[in-house]
């Protein structure tokens, strides 16, 4: 079950990574991962597993 440590764990390093950093923010250039609370969509390409989704999906849905 994914809760928000989990989460965070998972995306550490891509929470509030942007520039200029946005709070609750998801940025990676190594996932190409781009999510600013608020947007109903992220824009993703890389290789993600099912847990590392999922964790994208529960920050989206709490974090916004």
């Amino acid at each position: 079950m994914m809760d928000e440590a989990k989460a965070t764990e998972i995306l550490t390093d891509c929470i509030e990574a942007g520039c200029p950093p946005v709070k609750n923010q998801l940025h990676s250039l190594g996932w190409y991962l781009s999510w600013n609370p608020g947007d109903e969509q992220a824009t993703l390409d890389g290789d993600y597993s099912a847990e590392d989704l999922e964790a994208i999906a529960w920050w989206m849905r709490n974090k916004a």
